[in-house]
């Protein structure tokens, strides 16, 4: 029997009351059977053609797939059904020319217990995995080799950069020399080095300083297992004082450096960056166009160290950051080749600007603590937006459950637990014009477990920004292709926020009505065209899609 689909379309004031945040066109469709057992493959808008293509996963044996496509216009008025089976090589992530299964080799490293420098070999498995539409990886480790410097000295591991792109790393050390090592030249020789998977030095550059500095921040979470091409590496360097540094100290602390290195571990750029406070964990880089933004939580005193406070390697330091109780937030913006600006931002500051949603009777606002930084956005007016969200640190471990596309949660005793949501809204310039301070609409237990995850967009012509919070209203546990899957049910709950004016509107629910509809966790949004977002969803049972389109106006 031929399954039987409906098709659905809902006037968004039904459902929707504010005309800032009001769907112009909302619509329903039932897949069949088969495609709610299997998994969506991909949402694919042609804007030429006027065509929504919704492809499903039914079947996947061997070296083939069946697909289910479903064809609509952008209005989401529905065309078609077809059915296909198209060739493993033909599957959007699969490699041809690697096949089912390959080997990757790489590099990687390991530091000993007195922090000196150790590579050895990296071999990635891979594996296509028809569950996910993609390949497991399974890593194994080969020889192990101690670099050594032109003079025969050994290296003191700082940090690294494992490069996805052509399996090589670049390597952050310290120059430790022979014996036990000389703390005063790991501090002022700093050397960017890069490996190949065969363990060859293919380029060692030297960063010398007259003062021992200790490494900040480096932006090695931008590098990309499976990335085709290698990325620019940026770090920030801060003078190292305090205990057993009084008579070699740079007597500024806060005398910062920025570095930037090409991914073939060359110098392009060192910047002095004089620091408002000694104290700036500056760990977040965001690239825009040519320049650069530094940000992180600050101290208050000018004549503390970064390394007082600091002293774990800086892939270790999640929980001394987790104890720092941060004074402020600092912006540094690098233009040019010269710093533009540096913004500090006290508390002070943030208590001042602090406004919540009109409808809302409590006003959460930054303190410093713990906070989980979820999208920042930079607007056409140069406005930065930066929203995140304060959470609890687990006391007792706990476990986490891992999701597709959306993320995980967290579950246990001890378990992370998630709070209040805040965004920075800064100017051009750096300086907080306001803090917008939110209360979740879901904050039951199972909430308190995930990170809401946010999205920034601008309207068409500057003047507004809508920012969707995804809420959590549980999780469930379905089969897809025969396997377990766990997924999370979350609907968009928007407010538009006033550029110019720096305020911020009420909230409005969207999906959640009569029927409740979430959004796909993979795909929740669609790119069709501009001025406007469209969510992509179903209902609980999976069995309905659901298309929201809201205009950013």
């Amino acid at each position: 029997m031929k399954p039987i689909y409906a098709l659905l379309f809902l006037l968004a004031g039904s459902s929707v009351t504010l005309q800032a945040q009001q769907l112009s066109k909302e619509g329903t469709h039932e897949i069949s059977k088969k495609a709610n057992k299997g998994y969506l493959y991909e949402p694919t808008v042609n804007e030429s053609k006027n065509e929504l293509s919704m492809t499903y996963v039914t079947k996947a044996t061997g070296k083939k797939a069946k697909f289910e496509t479903y064809f609509f216009d952008l209005d989401f008025n529905f065309k078609k059904v077809e059915e296909s089976e198209v060739p493993l090589e033909r599957l959007k992530g699969y490699k041809a020319d690697k096949g089912e299964e390959y080997t990757f080799d790489a590099v990687t490293v390991e530091p000993n217990m007195l922090g000196t420098l150790i590579l050895k070999r990296k071999i990635y498995k891979k594996k296509w995995n028809w569950f996910w539409g993609g390949y497991d990886t399974k890593i194994t480790f080969g020889e192990k080799i101690k670099p050594k410097s032109d003079d025969g000295g050994k290296f003191q591991y700082i940090g690294h950069a494992e490069q996805g792109g052509s399996g090589n790393i670049l390597i952050i050390a310290g120059d430790k020399g022979t014996g036990l090592g000389n703390t005063l030249k790991m501090g002022t020789e700093i050397h960017i080095l890069r490996f190949d998977p065969e363990l060859n030095k293919i380029a060692d550059q030297l960063v010398k300083f007259e003062h021992p500095q200790t490494l900040v921040s480096a932006s090695t979470d931008d590098q990309d297992d499976d990335a085709d091409t290698d990325s620019d590496v940026l770090l920030l360097f801060a003078p190292m004082g305090g205990k057993g540094y009084k008579n070699v100290a740079d007597p500024n602390a806060t005398n910062y450096t920025y570095v930037r290195v090409s991914a073939d571990g060359s110098i392009k750029e060192r910047i002095s960056v004089a620091s408002k406070t000694g104290i700036f964990n500056g760990n977040m880089f965001i690239t825009v166009g040519e320049d650069v933004l530094i940000m992180g939580a600050t101290g208050d005193k000018a004549d503390d160290y970064y390394n007082e406070k600091f002293t774990a390697p800086v892939n270790m330091r999640d929980d001394e950051i987790e104890k720092f109780k941060a004074k402020g937030f600092q912006i540094v913006k690098i233009s040019g080749g010269k710093v533009a600006f540096v913004s500090n931002n006290t508390l002070d500051d943030f208590e001042k600007k602090s406004q919540s949603p009109p409808s809302q009777k409590k006003n959460p606002e930054y303190t410093g603590r713990k906070f989980k930084v979820a999208d920042i956005k930079v607007l056409s007016n140069g406005d930065i937006l930066l929203a995140g969200q304060k959470y609890t640190k687990p006391k007792n471990g706990g476990h986490v459950v891992k999701f597709g596309g959306l993320g995980s949660i967290g579950g246990g005793n001890g378990g992370p637990e998630y709070e209040d949501i805040i965004m920075m809204h800064f100017g051009g310039n750096g300086v907080l014009r306001a803090s917008y301070g939110v209360r979740r609409e879901e904050n039951d237990k199972e909430a308190k477990t995930s990170p809401n995850n946010q999205m920034i967009m601008e309207s068409s012509d500057g003047k507004s920004v809508y920012w969707t919070i995804m809420e959590m209203k549980g999780w469930k546990q379905e089969k897809e292709l025969g396997e377990s899957k766990y997924k999370f049910l979350l609907y968009p709950n928007v407010t538009k926020i006033n550029v110019d004016a720096a305020t911020i509107g009420n909230f409005v629910q969207l999906g959640q009505g009569k029927t409740d509809y979430y959004v796909n966790n993979k795909y929740p949004s669609l790119p069709i065209g501009k001025g406007q977002i469209v969510y992509l969803g179903e209902n609980k049972n999976g069995k309905t899609l659901w298309f929201a389109k809201m205009p950013l106006e």
